[in-house]
This record gives structure tokens, C-alpha cells and sequence, in this order.
């Protein structure tokens, strides 16, 4: 094999989503040919599993027979170097250019070897299939060997048309390709398996090319070689068409576990793990088990951008503001994303869950509500309803952790709101009606008496003014709501009703 030959093989590559290769214009008009359909079912069959025609698989001069094939490639070379055209050539997609001619003629040497090569497509098969097994590639002994005989004869077949200037009129000539890398996909067949099998008949195809060229005259085998760029690209349009019809099929079957957990998780927070069926479908789905130590996170991100979230389940599926926060390796968690929310559901094994709120307190930069512990599937929903409640006890323009057992008193006055600004009216009266300044100083003091244990001293030093300053303060607050502080039962009202007026 030549130092080109070799050096050549090299050239394949394995990551480009566009077909044709970017050299020239063969490679441009190559991937402007029609959207290419991937078929239901596995290549060349129908949805009933009967063999059914490719793209490609049909053509006049394959045979077993292949004792003319060195006449019939030097009859194919002189006819085509006294302008010929071979019958059939209409359809042409990749044009095959020569430096010695006209950048728009088809190079007829590489149209007269293909034709050679086509006739000994069986034996190029059977050599190929041999290679395969003898260099062990990775996952293919998942595959039965008649269907990947049946793959190369497909796929070499069609390569071998389009350098004959025979490729099928009525479809893509890539589609043969693609449609076998999204199947390959499908079996569980890598990518780099699929390439390496490629690279094989790549040096196969050259190798025998070479070989052709050499036994007709030397003067064919350089023409060859000055020639060959657009085998080349050829080829690497070919692995390129396997690389995206295996993305495609990978993309497709991340999409639908996608949906099949987001279905799983919806059903859990709307209540239905009561039922077997469903509980049953999250154990296998989401990985989680029928009892543990189940929490529910809200996490409010109404300006998440696109590819915030990976949804791949576990560890990875976390949203990335809580990433490094969730002590992901000793927690279970699978997300949900909704419009504004991140739904996280956890299992947190040995964790605490005061370690876990710790670790999201550290400045997450988001709101975070975090429901109590539940102890199966079937209460998730309640979970669910506790997470979302704490959440909305966070103002909305503030980030924040709150967790639901830590803000009780919060969540029964944003659970039932009307309740709870019907007893702040009733509680501060006139006191709500002074100007903002006043009443907002009147209750930041009143709120530091609290906290303070009912001390005048210690809210003085929290507020920064004399003790003497803050009784008066709460002597107006007497006078404005009519009751006395010394009250137990006014006390309550007054401590719920500062969480009805903060709470938004």
C-alpha cells in the first residue's frame, strides 16, 4: 500500500455533525442533498421486520463472478478516457475532480476502478467481515453476524456507486450510513466501534483501488493518486453520516428516558405514589427505593438559562446552582425542571437534614424551600406541598434557604393568607395607617423586644438607641392598637401578626 494510502487513513475523523467533508466542492454538494429520514426500523426492512430495498442496494454490474473484473475495469478506464459516460449516471452527488481536466468533470479513472470494484463486492464483504472479527472490535459480538454482513454490503455498495457516478436519483446517498449509525446506536454499538469498523473498509476500499490502478498501467495508478482527494472526502463524508445518525439515536433515547422520568416525578408530586404501578415505575425509573428518607426541594429560577440544567438524573441531573452544595455522593436526588422551578426529590440515606440545609445555606444564590422528612413514595406529594410552602415564606426579592420545620410559624400565615392580613389588621390596628418611617420603626422595635426575651435593655443594644427610647416606642404601639403587652394572648397575636406583615 502507498506512504499516501497509509498516511490518508488517518484522515477520518469521528466528531463533525455536517456530512460533507469541508475540502471542496464535492464535499459541499454532497451535503446539500435532501434531510435524510431515519427509518423506523432497522436499516433495509420494513416495520414487519421483512427485508426491504436501501437506498444503493441494487446494481447491474455486481455479481459472485468476478474472474472479468481486471477487463472490465480497463474497458470502464479507456471508454471513460475517450469521454464516455457510464450508462446511468444521472443523480451524480460527489464530482470526483481531476487537475488534469476541468475543475466540473467527473474524474472517469476512480469511475472506472469503482465499476471493478463493484464486481467484486462479495469478496470485499467476505475480506472485510474478516477483518472485523480478527481485530476483535468492542460490542459487535451483540451484533448476529448476517446483519453486519449485510451492513457492509450495504454501505460499501453505496460508496462504491457514488465513485462510480451511479448513486441512487431518488434519495440522499448518505442515508445508508446514517441510517445504519443511528441503528448500531439502538444495539448498544459505541460510536468508536462503528468508526473503527469504518476505518477498516476505509483502508480495505484504498487498498484494493491502489491495487487496481497498479495492475492497469502506471499511468493510471498516478492519476490515481493525484486524484484522490475526493475519495477522501468521500469517505469521510461516509463517517461522518454513521457519527450523526449514532448522535441522533443517542439524542433520541436521552430524550425519552428524559420524559419517562419527568412523567414518574410528576406523578409522585401530584400524589399517585399511593398507587403500586407507580411506585413500582420510580424504583426502576428514578433509582429510588419504596421507603427511605425522602425530602422535596423547590428551588425558585425564573431566569435560568438554557443548559442550567442536565437532566441525567443523579448527581449530574443537579441543578448547577446546588452542585457543589448537595453532598451528591451520599444522596439520591432526580430533577424536575418546570417554567420558574428546579423539583428536586431525595433520598438522603445517612444524611441529616440539618447537614443539608447547612451545605444549601452557604450561599446558593437562589430561593430554596426545603420540605420536612417522609419516610415513603406514597408522601412525596405532602413533601411536595411543604417545599413549595416554604419557598413562598422567602420574600421574592431576596435569596434564601428556608427549610418547612424551621419556618412553622411562617407557613401557616402564607397558607392561609386571607387569615393571617385579617388578624395583622385586627392585631395593630391604626398602627398599619401611620407613615411608612413610624410604623416600620414601631415594628422593627417590637420585633427586637421579642427576640429579645421581653427585654427593653437588650433590644436597646440591638437597635443602637437608649432603653429609656424603646419603652417609649412600645408605649405608642399600646396606644395605637388599644391592648396592653403584658398581655399573653395580645403577645401571640402580635408575634403572629409581624410574621403576617413580613411574610410576602
Amino acid at each position: 500500500m502507498s506512504t499516501r494510502g497509509t498516511a490518508s487513513v488517518g484522515k477520518q475523523h469521528s466528531g463533525h455533525r455536517s456530512y460533507a467533508g469541508p475540502r471542496d466542492t464535492a464535499a459541499q454538494e454532497a451535503s446539500a442533498s435532501p434531510e435524510v429520514r431515519i427509518p423506523a426500523g432497522p436499516p433495509g426492512r420494513t416495520r414487519d421486520g421483512r427485508p426491504a430495498e436501501l437506498p444503493g442496494r441494487a446494481h447491474p454490474a455486481v455479481d459472485a463472478d468476478f474472474t472479468s473484473a481486471q477487463s472490465a475495469a480497463r474497458s470502464a478506464v479507456q471508454s471513460a478516457g475517450q469521454g464516455a459516460t457510464p450508462a446511468g449516471g444521472r443523480g451524480e452527488i460527489l464530482r470526483l475532480s481531476s487537475p488534469h481536466e476541468d475543475r466540473g468533470g467527473a474524474t472517469p479513472v476512480v469511475r472506472g476502478l469503482a465499476e471493478g470494484l463493484l464486481r467484486q463486492l462479495p469478496h470485499l464483504v467476505e475480506e472485510l467481515m474478516e477483518l472485523t472479527v480478527g481485530r476483535g472490535v468492542r460490542h459487535l459480538e451483540l451484533v448476529p453476524g448476517s446483519e453486519i454482513r449485510r451492513s457492509l454490503h450495504e454501505n460499501v455498495l453505496g460508496f462504491l456507486r457514488i465513485l462510480a457516478g451511479r448513486p441512487p436519483a431518488d434519495s440522499n446517498p448518505l442515508a445508508v450510513p446514517m441510517a445504519w449509525g443511528h441503528y448500531r446506536a439502538q444495539e448498544g454499538v459505541s460510536v468508536e466501534s462503528l468508526l473503527r469498523v469504518h476505518r477498516l473498509a476505509t483502508q480495505l476500499l484504498w487498498e484494493k483501488l491502489f491495487d487496481e490502478a497498479r495492475a492497469l498501467s502506471p499511468e493510471v495508478l498516478q492519476r490515481l493518486l493525484d486524484e484522490s482527494g475526493p475519495v477522501w472526502d468521500a469517505l469521510d463524508s461516509y463517517s461522518q453520516a454513521f457519527v450523526e445518525g449514532h448522535r441522533v439515536a443517542e439524542a433520541d433515547a436521552q430524550r425519552r428516558s428524559t420524559e419517562r422520568r419527568e412523567t414518574v416525578i410528576d406523578a409522585l408530586i401530584e400524589g399517585r405514589g399511593v398507587e403500586p404501578v407507580v411506585a413500582a415505575e420510580a424504583q426502576v425509573t428514578l433509582g429510588l427505593p419504596a421507603r427511605g428518607r425522602f425530602i422535596v426541594i423547590a428551588m425558585a429560577d425564573g431566569t435560568a438559562p438554557s443548559g442550567e440544567h442536565d437532566a441525567d438524573g443523579f448527581g449530574s441531573g443537579t441543578p448547577r446552582a446546588l452542585r457543589h452544595a448537595l453532598p451528591s455522593h451520599a444522596v439520591l436526588a432526580v430533577w424536575r425542571r418546570r417554567t420558574d422551578r428546579h423539583i428536586g426529590l431525595l433520598e438522603l440515606g445517612s444524611t441529616s437534614l440539618g447537614r443539608l440545609v447547612e451545605a444549601l445555606s452557604g450561599g446558593v444564590g437562589r430561593r430554596v424551600g426545603i420540605s420536612c422528612e417522609v419516610d415513603s413514595l406514597s408522601d412525596i406529594a405532602t413533601a411536595y406541598h411543604c417545599a413549595e410552602t416554604a419557598l413562598q415564606t422567602l420574600p421574592a426579592a431576596t435569596d434564601g434557604v428556608a427549610a418547612f420545620d424551621d419556618h412553622l410559624l411562617e407557613a401557616l400565615v402564607v397558607t392561609s393568607p386571607h387569615v393571617a392580613q385579617r388578624l395583622a389588621r385586627h392585631t395593630f390596628g391604626s398602627l398599619l395607617d401611620c407613615p411608612h418611617e413610624e410604623r416600620d420603626l414601631l415594628l422593627a422595635t417590637l420585633d427586637a423586644w421579642f427576640r429579645g426575651g421581653c427585654s427593653a435593655a437588650r433590644a436597646a443594644d440591638e437597635l443602637h438607641c437608649h432603653r429609656n427610647t424603646v419603652l417609649n416606642r412600645l408605649r405608642r404601639i399600646e396606644t395605637l392598637t388599644g391592648s396592653m403587652l403584658d398581655d399573653d394572648r395580645h403577645q401571640l397575636a402580635c408575634r403572629m401578626a409581624l410574621v403576617a406583615v413580613r411574610c410576602p
